[in-house]
């Protein structure tokens, strides 16, 4: 009986630092965070594409994440955005300048997705622009069943921008709420594949109107010692609300295509 527990307890560990250690979806959030002392260096590049004419923006991100101790974690980001597009009034394509930004992230983990009934944590993450003010909030829960994850997040992040109107500074304030479901099937110690469904919202206060839209697509993991890897592919597969009752996808506010690469190193 004694053996039977000792194996038992090596297993629940070993499973529990296994989620700790690796994440194996790019847009859907698990509930594990850092142990106290160890520290990601976590660098995002995502790619967006397609709208009714050319269209591309190149985001990334470079994360220093951090565990603080008692299931707490904090992490810092240095942003930047940059994208080109089809100008119809000049008739060439048009890139913006590079908008950088500072995120601060802080996370806590109620539930453990594999000691507990299901994973539950809360999240917070600030964003701080010359021109902009985010602030995003998730809850996070997962459960790991046999040699599968699976997660779900709820996200709100309403946004502020300031622009010009008229000689005049305005505001444009925008209301963002997510719903991400991801699926995640470990094939061996280093390989997990799965798929991510997103549906996506933006709530536009000066159009008093609601974009949405319905994303879906695979998503590759691969992890070993201290390093981790994932790639998604994540295209749009529905507009559900569409401006002035357009069929088809929702260009107006997203794109055709989103890809993301997101790579770590733990030390």
């Amino acid at each position: 009986m004694k053996k039977i527990i000792l194996i038992a307890s090596f297993l629940l560990l070993s499973s529990m630092s296994l989620l700790a250690q690796d994440r194996v979806f790019n847009y859907t959030y698990q509930s594990s965070v850092l142990n106290k002392g160890e520290k990601e260096l976590e660098v995002w590049t995502t790619v967006l594409s397609g709208k009714t004419d050319y269209y591309r923006e190149i985001q990334n991100r470079v994360e220093y994440e951090v565990g603080l101790g008692s299931n707490l974690q904090t992490a810092f980001y240095i942003n930047s955005k940059q994208k080109a597009g089809f100008e119809t009034s000049s008739g060439e394509i048009v890139m913006s300048s590079t908008e950088i930004s500072f995120s601060n992230e802080w996370k806590y983990k109620f539930f453990d997705s594999v000691a507990d009934r299901i994973g539950f944590a809360g999240y917070a993450e600030l964003t701080v622009a010359t021109d902009e003010l985010e602030i995003e909030l998730k809850a996070i829960l997962d459960k790991r069943i046999g040699r599968t994850i699976h997660a779900l997040n709820f996200t709100f992040e309403p946004e502020w921008e300031t622009t010009t109107a008229n000689g005049k500074v305005t505001t444009a304030t925008a209301l963002k709420y997510d719903i991400n479901y991801g699926l995640s099937y470990n094939i061996n110690k280093h390989w997990n594949l799965g798929g991510e469904i997103i549906n996506r919202n933006v709530y536009l206060k000066d159009d008093n109107f609601t974009h949405s839209a319905l994303f879906a697509g695979p998503t590759v993991a691969y992890f070993m010692d201290k390093f981790w890897i994932n790639l998604s592919f994540s295209p749009q597969i529905a507009g559900l609300n569409n401006p002035e009752g357009k069929s088809g996808l929702n260009v107006d506010e997203f794109t055709k295509m989103d890809v993301r690469l997101l790579f770590s190193y733990s030390f």
